[in-house]
């Protein structure tokens, strides 16, 4: 099984593997902190009564019953400066490990259990800072070109 972390090196790589998806862009060079990425993931994903909170963004992306799409890819450029203004890194290593565990748990749904079975897939633009937080978070990734 594929991991539910990707990075892409191009955004031709991007394109190419999902253009057909809904391709949910959350730019890190204007979500420099945690809020941020709340009220860009919020307007991006058109999520409903959002919270702004760890817990609801989960409880979120574990829904997504309003998107019509079957597979939402979040991709996330300028991975150098995303979330990059928190004083705390323990938050960031939270949002990984959360969207990586929410990615994976859709994997899991039963199509008996749920009508409206999503995928997620996130995907980090190439940098070393987001290589690093990722094995730091023991959190397994693969580049896109890599795939078979």
């Amino acid at each position: 099984m594929s991991p539910n972390i990707l990075i892409s090196q191009s955004e031709a790589d991007l394109k190419t593997r999902f253009g057909s998806d809904f391709i949910a862009h959350i730019d890190g060079a204007k979500t420099l902190t945690l809020r941020q990425f709340y009220e860009a993931i919020a307007h991006v994903l058109e999520i409903p009564d959002f919270g702004f909170s760890l817990d609801d963004l989960s409880d979120s992306l574990n829904d997504l019953h309003w998107l019509e799409d079957d597979r939402i890819v979040l991709y996330i450029t300028d991975t150098n400066s995303f979330i990059s203004k928190e004083r705390d890194p323990a938050k960031m290593a939270s949002v990984l490990n959360m969207l990586d565990a929410t990615a994976e748990d859709w994997k899991w749904v039963d199509d008996e259990e749920i009508d409206d079975k999503k995928e997620i897939i996130v995907v980090f633009e190439d940098s070393e800072r987001i290589q690093k937080l990722l094995q730091k978070e023991q959190i397994d990734y693969k580049k896109i070109a890599d795939l078979n």
